[in-house]
């Protein structure tokens, strides 16, 4: 882990800015996981000690084996083209999803939770949470990890939405985790229940996405 945290440091150059010959005054005084846990520390020992906030990506994921999207022959772009999709970013366009839902329901049952185990990062954030350390966690992920991990969804941030509920894209009724994982694992596309409507829904991270497209507009 450690030199997963040095090279993580490398490649966001911190330490000093750009073309600068310089250092930046260090934060961490040494880049591993005590270098961290010794920075916390010395933070809350402080008169001005202050709770942490946590932003995750797909990185903390895919030690789990979900898979990111764009990396070379493993990512989710290169293993979508098994559904003959227009491009692939449109199994997650709202547009084609009211057209042709089947690719992203086929694709959230291969990605479902359940498949995979929290990692040490995802348990990592929860010891932060357990010490009272931890003011929110954002994450981009949907995978729940966090969840499973025992994170209190109030201080979770899913930003992209998540499989832990889902809406209709019409009426916006909420469904439980267990209504749409039933049907899914049955290969059957979810349909609202509320009479007259009857559109196909899926998980919160769409229902999002569409707000924020109708606010364009």
């Amino acid at each position: 882990m450690e030199e997963k945290l040095r090279e993580l440091f490398r490649q966001l150059n911190l330490g000093r800015n750009e073309g600068e010959e310089t250092p930046r005054e260090k934060v961490l005084q040494e880049l591993s996981a005590k270098g961290v846990a010794r920075h916390i520390e010395q933070i809350q020992s402080s008169e001005n000690k202050r709770k942490i906030v946590v932003m995750a990506g797909a990185g903390i994921s895919t030690a789990a084996g979900i898979p990111d999207f764009r990396s070379p022959g493993t990512g989710l772009y290169d293993n979508l083209k098994k559904y003959n999709l227009p491009e692939p970013m449109a199994v997650f366009d709202i547009g084609f999803f009211r057209a042709n839902p089947k690719p992203f329901f086929h694709l959230a049952k291969e990605l479902y939770p359940g498949k995979f185990k929290p990692t040490i990062s995802h348990y990592f954030v929860r010891l932060l949470a357990e010490k009272g350390l931890l003011l929110r966690h954002y994450t981009q992920n949907i995978d729940t990890l966090e969840r499973r991990a025992g994170i209190d969804g109030e201080l979770l941030v899913e930003a992209h939405g998540s499989y832990h509920m889902g809406h209709c894209i019409d009426c916006g009724k909420e469904y439980s985790h267990q209504f749409v994982k039933d049907l899914v694992f049955a290969d059957k596309v979810p349909l609202c229940t509320v009479p007259k409507c009857g559109w196909v829904k899926r998980v919160t991270v769409e229902k999002e996405k569409e707000k924020e497209e109708e606010k364009e507009k």
